[in-house]
């Protein structure tokens, strides 16, 4: 029978393919309409080609496979792990074959195979491993090597005549690869400074804790030390601050530029800063060390 051209409409199709020459058997009237009830009553344009139904997305998550060979157990595909996990009964403990019956003797070769197939698959997924562990490396090598291979080559010559004009100094300069005589040096260089910063702060500390020591003898330590040494200094009316000639114009001038460099333009600032220092008098008088 010749094709039906699939140009034409679903419903016209239908009525070609259907044999005009054939007899029919039965006695009931041929239907030759499409139904409203029928998928095909509503021509859809299908592709010529055939559809390939999606595949169906599978629900779930899939466990993390476990680490069958982890770092921390080296000898597990060894011999001697495989006759532990896998130990042969004792003579002592396996009775004759011909004391055995026949679920005894199945029993006995299914516990046999059983072994052989884990001595087995341990065996060559280990191998399988190092495989593939072996596999990645290599590529990763390489890929380090041809890395630094263009890292390192130098300019083409047609990139570099059509290039801008750009200063020398302003370009991107490669980093230097050092020998290992440049770096043992450079590491000399830097344990040398940080030994000297160490040692300075050593010396500091001990110079601290010395004068600490020296000052702990006059230290106030219960009240009455307290209530001694606050009617001696306070034995008058006076100020305690006023134990000389006031300090002269170039004196306060010279403490604000010792204070960073700028002066105190105002009464305020100077009362605050002379309170700060008198303060700190008075705690290094009462812990014996400077502050």
């Amino acid at each position: 029978m010749e094709a039906v051209p699939t140009s034409i409409c679903r419903a016209c199709r239908l009525r070609l393919l259907k044999p005009s020459s054939s007899r029919s058997f039965s006695t009931t009237s041929t239907r030759l309409y499409i139904p409203p009830e029928s998928p095909a009553f509503i021509d859809i344009p299908q592709p010529h080609q055939q559809v390939i139904d999606p595949r169906p997305r599978a629900k779930g998550v899939l466990p993390v496979p476990r680490e069958l060979f982890p770092s921390r157990r080296p000898d597990k595909p060894g011999p001697q792990y495989l006759a532990n996990v896998t130990p042969d009964p004792l003579p002592e403990n396996t009775p004759h074959l011909d004391h055995l019956s026949d679920v005894g003797r199945y029993r006995l070769r299914m516990a046999a195979l059983r072994k052989s197939h884990l001595r087995e698959g341990l065996t060559k997924l280990h191998a399988r491993k190092v495989y593939m562990d072996g596999q990645v490396a290599a590529r990763s090598e390489a890929k380090n090597r041809e890395r630094a291979r263009l890292l390192a080559q130098p300019e083409r010559e047609d990139t570099r005549l059509t290039n801008v004009s750009v200063p020398t100094a302003m370009r991107p300069q490669k980093p230097h690869a050092l020998s290992t005589e440049e770096e043992l040096a450079v590491y000399r260089a830097r344990k040398a400074r940080h030994d000297a910063r160490e040692t300075e702060k050593h010396e500091d500390r001990l110079g601290k804790l010395h004068t600490l020591y020296m000052n702990a003898r006059t230290f106030i330590t219960d009240k009455t030390q307290l209530a001694a040494e606050i009617d001696k200094v306070f034995k008058t009316n006076a100020s305690i601050w006023r134990t000389g000639a006031p300090d002269t114009v170039a004196d306060m001038i010279k403490r604000g530029r010792d204070r960073g460099g700028r002066l105190l333009a105002t009464d305020a600032n100077e009362l605050a800063a002379r309170d700060q220092d008198r303060m700190k008098k008075i705690a290094e008088k009462l812990s014996g060390g400077k502050i």
